[in-house]
């Protein structure tokens, strides 16, 4: 999950085979948290943490990325 200048949450998911250090470097934000996504009973599910970056995920991550599957297109704010 990355944090945009603005204060806005935006997840980015990517292949499992990049490494979660190599995409934070290649955005202008900042990492809130980070992990992996999965499917359990048609649900998505972020949790885990990211090794390269020492950053675990985030109960919020889930429904944060939910809504944007979703098409809600609502813009989170980091509290």
């Amino acid at each position: 999950m990355l944090k945009l200048d603005g204060g806005e949450l935006l997840p980015l998911l990517f292949p499992e085979f990049m490494q979660h250090s190599h995409m934070a470097q290649s955005v202008p934000a900042t990492v809130v948290s980070a992990g992996h996504v999965h499917l359990e009973n048609g649900k998505i599910i972020a949790r885990g943490a990211s090794s390269s970056l020492d950053v675990l995920s985030r109960e919020e991550d889930t429904g944060i990325i939910q809504a944007y599957f979703d098409g809600q297109s609502v813009v989170q704010q980091e509290l």
